[in-house]
C-alpha cells in the first residue's frame, strides 16, 4: 500500500465484525483491513463509477456463482464480470431480434409490384 493512506477508525458490531473474518479467511485476503479497503473500494466504484458506465448489481444464487466460477476456471471467461457482462448483452441482442421478429408478424409490410398493385 503507498504511502498516502489515512488511518480511519471505524466502530462495527460484533456480528458484522465476524462476518468480515469469514469473508476475508475465505478469500484469502492477508488482513481485515486489506478485506474492508476492497470492499470500500467496491462501494465506491458502484456509487461513483465512471461517466460512460452504469453498473448494474445481481443478486445470485450460490450455485450460479458456483457455476459461473467454474466456468471462468475452464477457460470459458476471463473474470466472472465478464461472463456476466457477456451473458447480459447477448440476452439483450436475443431479445431485440425476437421483438423485431415478433413486430414483423404483427405488422406485415406492403411492398407495392411493377404494376402498382400492393401486396401485403
Amino acid at each position: 500500500m503507498g504511502d498516502t493512506s489515512e488511518r480511519v477508525t471505524v466502530r462495527i458490531p460484533q456480528d458484522l465484525l465476524e462476518k468480515l473474518k469469514l469473508i476475508q479467511q475465505s478469500k484469502g485476503t492477508p488482513t481485515i483491513s486489506d478485506s474492508i479497503r476492497e470492499a470500500l473500494e467496491r462501494f465506491v466504484d458502484m456509487n461513483l463509477p465512471p461517466p460512460n458506465i452504469r453498473k448494474v448489481v445481481v443478486d445470485l444464487s450460490r450455485q450460479d456463482n458456483r457455476q459461473l466460477e467454474e466456468f471462468v476456471r475452464e477457460g470459458g471467461s476471463v473474470s466472472v464480470d465478464d461472463a456476466v457482462r457477456s451473458a447480459v448483452r447477448e440476452y439483450i441482442r436475443l431479445r431485440f431480434e425476437n421483438l423485431g421478429a415478433t413486430r414483423a408478424r404483427r405488422d406485415p409490410v406492403s411492398v407495392t409490384a411493377g404494376d402498382g398493385s400492393t401486396t401485403p
